[in-house]
């Protein structure tokens, strides 16, 4: 069974180490971090989906068929284009301008950084809710931090404990952040609030949408 107190303070740990070794502060390091959690939620609860999908998916030829975004749609979860899956941008070589990735638009992307807000922005194409709430300033980090934050929320654990336990991750992380940001220039978040942030935005059919800016909650109603 796994230990999520222990869980959640490795994967703290991890984080705040690479954060004492860059020069960036707290409220630099927080959204994106965050939005990393987010993401690797949503490609856990991705792949769940999918599986459920392709149970009874019908085949062609013997070759059954692909997935689409209409498939998560219709079971109101969060498609994710391939170039937003977790495991994509875990698997990227270490040499991106090398690579020849082009962003949405059909720009040619030069850094992990621009990898990773490309893949914020597809998300947000999915969905009406999501549009200008994730974060896409990761290019303020280098390749080899960022590959390394991706590297640490790619454990296989956070796949074996469900929804609910990655939201108190999340939690856990924005507390920790709250506490370093408020001593740094006394900036603070609503944490218990801010925690329902991942399930709302993954099935957001009714209820509450919580909209995170740097500084500032928006909350309003999803109808």
């Amino acid at each position: 069974m796994i230990n999520i107190r222990k869980l959640e303070a490795e994967l703290w740990e991890s984080a705040d180490l690479l954060r004492a070794g860059s020069k960036l502060t707290s409220n630099q390091y927080c959204m994106p971090v965050l939005g990393l959690i987010f993401l690797r939620y949503a490609y856990s609860r991705f792949k769940m989906v999918e599986a459920e999908i392709l149970k009874n998916r019908p085949s062609r030829g013997g070759r059954v068929m692909p997935v689409e975004a209409s498939d998560f749609a219709a079971k109101s979860a969060l498609f994710l284009p391939k170039e937003a899956q977790y495991d994509y941008l875990v698997n990227l070589p270490s040499d991106i301008s090398s690579a020849g990735l082009v962003n949405k638009d059909g720009d040619i992307m030069n850094s992990l950084g621009e990898v990773v807000n490309n893949a914020m922005a597809l998300v947000e194409d999915q969905s009406e809710q999501l549009v200008g709430v994730l974060p896409k300033d990761y290019t303020m980090f280098n390749d080899d931090l960022l590959g390394e934050l991706l590297r640490i929320f790619n454990n296989s654990a956070l796949d074996e404990v469900g929804g609910d336990i990655i939201g108190r991750i999340y939690e856990y992380f924005l507390n920790k952040f709250a506490k370093n940001i408020a001593s740094d220039d006394g900036v603070f978040f609503t944490p218990k609030s801010l925690v329902k942030m991942i399930v709302n935005i993954i099935e957001p059919k009714n209820g509450i949408l919580l909209e995170i800016k740097t500084r500032y909650l928006i909350q309003f109603n999803v109808a």
